[in-house]
């Protein structure tokens, strides 16, 4: 399948351009408005660059389009790829609003096209394993504990820039609303309670969450930009504990140990090393093969709901 990359971002360099080559695209397009002349494809990869995103969805012949650009350009990116019949993935957030997220998930069902957003953490096999774990115990995840949290970025960073769709809430955020549909199930929470605890300059820059889920489940998180790097997840439940190190943003190349107690038993699992931007792309390609991706979209506006249900709380 052939895909034009919007943005040549450090993400598209450092996981996209590498997932897909691991699934065998070859055919790839690339446009930069900034970075034109940077664009490095991998080897044995062919395609057209642009340096104008209007003029990539006019020219190319894509069959997916891929929006990796500053947060508050996804909507329209995403709109101008649906009309034009391209299937579409898009970084996370894919909006920044739930309005806006439901107005292209209606796009794309009428389009008859895949939409799909980039929270590509929960594709790894690590979370096969967890699952697995809990159920050969004869358990069930009661309690999520989770914290994303890295040192400040470069001031000219967008996340620092409010209309440019910047913050730690939209920008973590996803990664706060996520969990509970991966290791809960598809319920909802009943209680969402979410502080800001620090902003930098005209965006906020950490906080602090708490969710309560039907049937006394809970998850609490923190998220920033403004700490020693942690990214972790601890999984609970009745005589199981599951710790996970790098749990949002798993490396591509390394295995994953997961710390597992269960009852006083202490032992570790390995998962073998997998590129979760390759599982998740393996799967939206299988999608649109079967032309079965209403699930994608729908897994798209449920966390967006949520996610704007988090921000309505921190506010």
């Amino acid at each position: 399948m052939k895909v034009l990359l919007l943005g040549n971002s450090s993400l598209v360099r450092r996981r996209v351009l590498p997932a897909l080559a691991r699934l065998g695209v070859r055919d790839i397009d690339v446009a930069s408005v900034s970075r034109g002349a940077d664009v490095a494809l991998p080897p044995g990869a062919t395609g057209r660059r642009y340096d104008d995103y209007r003029a990539a969805l006019e020219r190319s012949d894509a069959a997916l389009v891929y929006v990796s650009t500053v947060n508050s350009t996804h909507e329209e990116l995403a709109e101008g790829a649906l009309d034009r019949g391209f299937h579409v993935v898009v970084d996370k957030p894919a909006c920044l609003s739930v309005e806006a997220s439901r107005r292209l998930v209606r796009l794309a069902r009428q389009r008859g096209r895949c939409l799909a957003e980039a929270t590509v953490y929960g594709y790894h096999p690590l979370y096969r394993e967890v699952r697995r774990i809990f159920s050969e115990a004869g358990r069930s995840p009661t309690r999520l504990t989770a914290t994303f949290s890295f040192p400040p970025l470069h001031p000219d960073n967008y996340r620092y820039r409010a209309a440019l769709g910047g913050g730690s809430l939209l920008d973590l955020g996803p990664y706060a609303v996520t969990p509970g549909r991966l290791l809960f199930g598809s319920a909802e929470p009943a209680s969402i309670a979410c502080r800001v605890v620090e902003r930098a300059g005209e965006v906020d820059a950490s906080f602090s969450v708490l969710m309560g889920f039907p049937g006394g489940r809970s998850l609490v998180g923190h998220y920033g930009m403004t700490t020693g790097y942690q990214n972790r997840l601890d999984v609970l439940g009745p005589d199981v504990v599951v710790s996970i190190d790098r749990a949002f943003s798993p490396p591509a190349d390394l295995p994953i140990q997961l710390g597992v107690l269960e009852r006083d038993r202490r032992r570790t699992v390995e998962v073998p090393a997998a590129d979760s931007f390759a599982e998740f792309f393996r799967a939206v390609f299988e999608a649109i093969e079967r032309g079965d991706h209403d699930g994608l979209a729908g897994d798209l506006l449920a966390d967006a709901i949520l996610l704007e249900a988090l921000r309505r709380a921190a506010s």
